[in-house]
C-alpha cells in the first residue's frame, strides 16, 4: 500500500501538468523546471507507483493505459485536496485553496465585464488563495467546468448544457468591420452596396458562426476561420477580410481611423455573456465571493441565485 506524502502530491501535480500540456518540453515554462528535472520527477513517480505512465521519446508523448487511469485518479485526488483547503479556509472564515477561472479572449476592453473588480474583491478578502486564469473558447470553458478543471467560466454560450448552471451577465454588441487597407474603407459606413459584400472574403469565428445568427451574413464568402478575437482583428486589419468584432474591442482601431463599421444600423448582432458553474457542485468561498462581485454590478432584473 502506498502512503501518500507531500512529495507524492508534488509528483502527481507535475505528472498532471505534463499530461495536460501533452509533453515534457511543453510543461517546462508552466512548471518553471528544466526538462531533465521534469523527466527525473516523472521517473520517480513511475518507480513510486510501480507503473509505466507514459511513453516519451522521438515518437512523441502519450499516456499509457495505466497512465490514463492514474491521471483520472490524480485529478480526483488533487481536486479533493484543493476542496479540503478551501473548506478549512471557510471554517476559519478565510479564502484559501484555488480559484480557477476560464474566460473568452478580448473581454478586457469591455467596461461591462467586471472581471477585474471581481478578482480584486476576492483578493481583498485575504487568505491563502492561488488564482488561475485561462483564455479559452466557449466550448472549452464548458468542458473545463464539467471536468472540474476550472471553477467558473465567462463567455457567450449558445447551447445550455444540462450539467451546468448559467447566470446571465451582460450583452456584447458586434459590428461588421473593414480596415483602412480594404477597398470598402472610403465608402464605409453606409455608402456600400450590400450585394457587393457577398463577393468579399469574410472571417468567421469557429465557435460563433455569425452566418447562423444573422440573415444578412448568410451569403458571405467564408475565407478564414478563427477561434480568437485577436486573430479575427489581425485578418481584418490586413485589408483582405471583413469580419465581425465586438464594438468595444474594435474601438481602439476605429479611434485611429484604421477600421470602420459597415452599415452598423443593420449589419450588427449581439452576444449574451453568461457566467457558468457546475450544477450541483458546492462552491467554495472564493467562487461565491467572485460570483457575488460580478452579479453586484448587474441590474437587479438580471441577477439570479447560484
Amino acid at each position: 500500500m502506498i502512503r501518500m506524502t507531500d512529495v507524492d502530491l508534488r509528483l502527481l501535480r507535475i505528472f498532471k501538468t505534463v499530461a495536460d500540456l501533452k509533453g515534457l518540453s511543453a510543461a517546462e515554462s508552466a512548471l518553471n523546471l528544466n526538462l531533465s528535472t521534469i523527466s527525473s520527477h516523472m521517473t520517480d513517480l513511475e518507480k513510486r507507483l510501480g507503473l509505466r505512465l507514459c511513453e516519451r521519446g522521438r515518437r512523441g508523448f502519450h499516456l499509457t493505459e495505466e497512465g490514463h487511469s492514474v491521471y483520472q485518479a490524480a485529478e480526483s485526488l488533487l481536486n479533493s485536496v484543493e476542496e479540503f483547503r478551501a473548506d478549512i479556509g471557510a471554517i476559519r472564515h478565510e479564502i484559501s485553496g484555488e480559484l480557477a477561472i476560464g474566460v473568452v479572449d478580448s473581454t478586457i476592453t469591455d467596461v461591462q465585464a467586471k472581471i477585474t473588480d471581481a478578482i480584486r474583491a476576492v483578493k481583498q478578502k485575504g487568505g491563502d488563495l492561488f488564482l488561475k486564469m485561462e483564455i479559452k473558447s466557449p466550448d472549452e470553458i464548458e468542458a473545463a467546468v464539467l471536468e472540474r478543471k476550472i471553477h467558473v467560466g465567462i463567455g457567450p454560450f449558445r447551447i445550455m448544457h444540462p450539467g451546468l448552471t448559467y447566470l446571465p451577465l451582460y450583452t456584447e454588441n458586434l459590428r461588421l468591420y473593414c480596415s483602412h487597407l480594404h477597398p470598402l474603407f472610403k465608402s464605409a459606413p453606409n455608402d456600400i452596396n450590400t450585394e457587393d459584400l457577398q463577393k468579399l472574403d469574410y472571417v468567421a469565428r469557429g465557435y460563433m458562426r455569425e452566418s447562423r445568427e444573422l440573415s444578412d451574413a448568410s451569403n458571405f464568402k467564408v475565407a478564414a476561420t478563427v477561434y480568437h478575437m485577436e486573430a479575427a482583428a489581425t485578418l481584418v486589419l490586413s485589408g483582405n477580410f471583413i469580419g465581425f468584432l465586438p464594438e468595444h474591442y474594435a474601438l481602439q482601431w476605429v479611434k485611429q481611423d484604421l477600421m470602420r463599421a459597415i452599415h452598423p444600423a443593420f449589419l450588427s448582432h449581439s452576444a449574451e455573456f453568461s457566467l457558468v458553474l457546475l450544477r450541483g457542485r458546492e462552491q467554495t468561498m472564493a467562487v461565491r465571493v467572485f460570483v457575488d462581485a460580478l452579479q453586484s454590478s448587474l441590474q437587479p432584473n438580471r441577477r439570479m441565485s447560484t
